[in-house]
């Protein structure tokens, strides 16, 4: 008699003109590999989200570009290695790209509109409000000694007399970011007066306050923090709708019905 396999599917997606299952073998599959069953079955479901997506966005992308991007730069030896560890078969494999690439483009489409959504008014706010200017300095004459105790004795000599430089003092630019310990040290001690701080003596010389970036430089930062919030927050909305969407498209095997990427039953509702 002839026996045929069965393979029992783990989740199916639907949607206008798209179709798409989760074979339960995959499951299987790639958490024999090491992977948790849970994480591998939300990867597997989210990737034919993703493809679902990109088929709705006119999203394209060709075997020819997926098979390049899996043997750039590695031989098929290499790529056989990968797989056997992995547990990925080459058909996943080529799945798992090609869901990656179309999210890129996805993204692409979801944050590039965003950053230009900012506008010159928005910009101009952000710099009045939060004008930047240049770090505040001070110029220090400093040595470090190897010990306390050698720092104890050379701040003895200098209050007898002996200049920093003739034991061995550096001078340079200090500014408070970044704040390790020696630099806020510097920034505490009083102008002129020769001061220890551990293992280094010093003497402040001068400070000088930060001054106001051009005001071209700071429109171009702000313009850069203003479209960053604006991607993230369109990521987000994104997101939160991407997951809903698809989870409404998708039926669950009773073995995962109660997984976040399944649709949940109404409250006071057994899943399967």
């Amino acid at each position: 008699m002839l026996k045929i396999a069965i393979l029992a599917v783990a989740a199916t997606v639907a949607a206008p003109g798209y179709g798409a299952s989760v074979d339960g073998a995959d499951v299987d599959r790639l958490t024999k590999a090491g992977n948790e069953r849970a994480l591998v079955f939300q990867t597997l479901v989210e990737e034919t989200w993703v493809s679902g997506e990109a088929k709705e966005r006119g999203i394209v992308v060709t075997d020819q570009a997926v098979d390049e991007f899996i043997h750039d730069g590695r031989t098929g030896k290499q790529l056989a290695r990968y797989l056997e560890r992995s547990g990925l078969t080459l058909s996943l494999l080529r799945k798992r790209t090609r869901a990656s690439m179309e999210l890129t483009e996805i993204r692409n489409q979801v944050t590039e509109p965003a950053a230009k959504s900012v506008t010159p008014d928005q910009v101009k706010a952000y710099v009045d409000t939060h004008p930047l200017t240049t770090e505040t300095t001070r110029t220090v004459r400093i040595v470090e000694a190897d010990s306390r105790a050698e720092a104890k004795r050379i701040l003895a000599r200098v209050r007898r007399g002996s200049s920093l430089e003739a034991l061995g003092a550096e001078t340079g630019e200090v500014t408070a970011v970044p704040a390790d310990r020696i630099s806020a040290a510097i920034f505490r001690a009083p102008l002129k007066r020769t001061t220890r701080y551990g293992t280094y003596v010093f003497k402040v010389l001068g400070e000088t306050p930060g001054r106001p970036l051009p005001r071209a430089q700071q429109e171009a930062q702000a313009w850069e923090r203003l479209a960053t919030e604006a991607q993230e927050q369109a990521l987000r909305a994104f997101v939160a709708q991407f997951t809903e969407k698809w989870r409404a498209r998708t039926t669950c095997a009773a073995e995962y019905a109660r997984h976040p990427r399944c649709p949940q039953p109404p409250s006071g509702q057994a899943a399967p």
